[in-house]
């Protein structure tokens, strides 16, 4: 077996290795915790804790599923913010002895827990963006670009029929849509040469270059290269909404309401 140990000497847990699951008790989260590759926990002191840190929105709460003893049966924890949606989570080992007594011994890469209805997964069925429900009124909808995790756009919870509406309702797909992927290609040219392969920007990358082949990415390290990256996106946009003929799907919608 090979474990990724960072030069901290923290060792990397891969989310194979556990599932978590979610259940409503009494109108409360309740998250529960099944290990699945137990040797992967075996490298840790068996009274180190394990604890989930959740961030969304400025908001974060750490919950407690026990010790590395305490998993050999599937272990749940309550949730006390309600005010979570679509959380950023990351699963972290931590040290309850000695000199070494909160020291954090092993985790995972973040990723993202959704407490609600997945509305729709994907861009273009590719599994790059998501859609969540959440209370952002008065925003109809607002994008979060995260840092190790695909991006998820909040919209707001009082719209009726909310995944069929971004899914097929020709106004959110022609103008809103667009505004989402310019966003996200803003984060992404100014970050991308960081990026690791495999990562989430590589993959929207990936989905980019189908659409502008032969076009090479501006480099974000040249500060003075705003105007090509901004070109670069307006290249892709022409070329998303000519492939899907927002305007002409647009257009129909006017004249079917008149």
């Amino acid at each position: 077996m090979r474990t990724r140990i960072r030069l901290s000497g923290r060792k990397h847990l891969p989310r194979r290795c556990f599932r978590i699951n979610r259940h409503l008790v009494d109108g409360e989260h309740q998250l529960e915790l099944s290990i699945l590759l137990r040797h992967y926990f075996k490298m840790f002191p068996p009274e180190s804790r394990v604890k989930l840190r959740l961030f969304e929105n400025k908001l974060s709460e750490t919950v407690v599923f026990g010790t590395i003893r305490d998993l050999k049966q599937p272990q749940t924890a309550m949730l006390k913010k309600r005010a979570f949606f679509a959380p950023s989570c990351q699963l972290c080992v931590v040290s309850t002895t000695g000199d070494s007594k909160g020291m954090l011994l092993g985790s995972t890469d973040s990723w993202t827990l959704s407490l609600t209805e997945d509305l729709q997964q994907g861009l273009d069925r590719k599994g790059i963006l998501m859609f969540q429900t959440a209370d952002i009124r008065p925003l109809v909808w607002k994008v979060d670009v995260r840092e190790d995790d695909y991006p998820v756009v909040y919209l707001d919870s009082e719209i009726p029929q909310a995944s069929t509406w971004v899914r097929s309702d020709p106004v959110f797909v022609s103008c809103v849509l667009p505004a989402i992927i310019r966003e996200i290609f803003e984060n992404i040219l100014e970050n991308w040469e960081d990026q690791e392969e495999g990562s989430w920007m590589s993959d929207w990358i990936t989905w980019a270059r189908a659409l502008v082949p032969g076009r090479e990415l501006p480099s974000p390290a040249d500060e003075d290269n705003r105007e090509a990256r901004n070109q670069w996106i307006d290249d892709l946009l022409w070329n998303f909404c000519h492939k899907h003929r927002m305007l002409d799907q647009l257009l129909q919608n006017f004249g079917q309401e008149g």
